[in-house]
């Protein structure tokens, strides 16, 4: 049976608990995915967007008379398989698992949103910072069609 960490146990993060670590990590407003995304969209003179709207699966961008919802995904958090992204080493079963329900979770809720009539656009943190164009690219094409 592997132990779990509780929030008392404390990291490699400047001897943080984990709850004080835990209590940082915010899922609006992510430097490397949302504000990057805000910053491109932005500049590209792109309109119509809004950001925390309350639709099924959270969505960080939509575009409403379109009818187009933006998912900008953290590769850890979202348990992207790239080669940025870091397997963690303790308790890797619990991890695991809890990205997996991630995934399970975001393919039902993009599957839900299209079934409602909706476009559903991924964008990997990875790929962001990679090729900002062509994440541009897929956007506008999504408005336009």
């Amino acid at each position: 049976m592997t132990r779990h960490p509780t929030n008392l146990d404390k990291t490699s993060f400047g001897g943080l608990s984990r709850a004080e670590l835990m209590s940082r990590v915010r899922n609006k407003g992510n430097k490397s995915t949302e504000q990057r995304m805000a910053h491109l969209l932005r500049a590209l003179h792109l309109t119509g967007w809004r950001r925390h709207v309350k639709l099924m699966g959270n969505p960080d961008f939509v575009w409403r008379k379109e009818r187009v919802a933006l998912f900008v995904d953290g590769c850890f958090w979202h348990g992207h398989h790239c080669d940025r992204n870091l397997t963690p080493k303790n308790n890797a079963s619990h991890w695991e698992s809890k990205l997996a329900a991630t995934r399970r979770r975001d393919k039902a809720n993009g599957r839900l949103l299209r079934f409602r009539g909706w476009k559903v656009i991924r964008i990997w943190e990875c790929k962001l910072k990679r090729m900002p164009d062509a994440c541009l690219r897929r956007v506008c094409a999504a408005l336009k069609s």
